[in-house]
């Protein structure tokens, strides 16, 4: 039974390259695909929802939005949705770029610069979402933040050789 297991963990790759493909396999999917197919329910957990069509274009005292307020609020909505959707498409870049790196050409240190490289877009997440969004999802992206630092420095940090892995 040992040997067994002691084979299938032969073939797995090292911890940290371990961590670094979940972590590309959530870019993909979860922080990608998800927010391109639902844009509206991704902001709210980025943590910058979407302001609501009558929020964005209706008078104080008016019974019924007027033409021009449909009109403005429809614009209002697209252009959020279309900012989601390139957060989300970056995402799915990054994502693809990390799988990549991990499953295709297998190198530690660029793998490990990659996830390092993307403490830059999670920190400016950080400080648009304390500026503009909602406060209590700031701890998703510090989590994001602590991913990038330990696991992209422990990519780069330990070599495939070391004895410790």
């Amino acid at each position: 039974m040992s040997s067994a297991f002691n084979n299938f963990r032969a073939g797995l790759p090292p911890p940290a390259e371990c961590l670094a493909i979940g972590v590309g396999c959530m870019e993909l999917t979860m922080f990608g695909l998800a927010g391109i197919l639902n844009p509206v329910e991704f902001a709210k957990g980025f943590g910058v929802p979407m302001t609501s069509p009558s929020s964005t274009g209706s008078h104080a005292g008016a019974l019924e939005a007027s033409s021009e307020d449909k009109t403005t609020s429809e614009k209002v909505k697209n252009t959020q949705e279309a900012y989601i959707a390139a957060i989300a498409a970056r995402n799915l870049q990054n994502g693809i770029l990390l799988l990549t790196l991990g499953c295709y050409v297998r190198d530690r240190r660029a793998l490990g610069i990659a996830v390092a490289a993307g403490l830059v877009t999670t920190v400016a997440d950080a400080f648009i979402v304390q500026a503009y969004g909602v406060k209590d999802a700031m701890f998703g992206h510090l989590i994001g933040i602590a991913n990038s630092l330990l696991i992209g420095g422990s990519l780069l940090y330990w070599g495939r050789d070391d004895k410790l892995w």
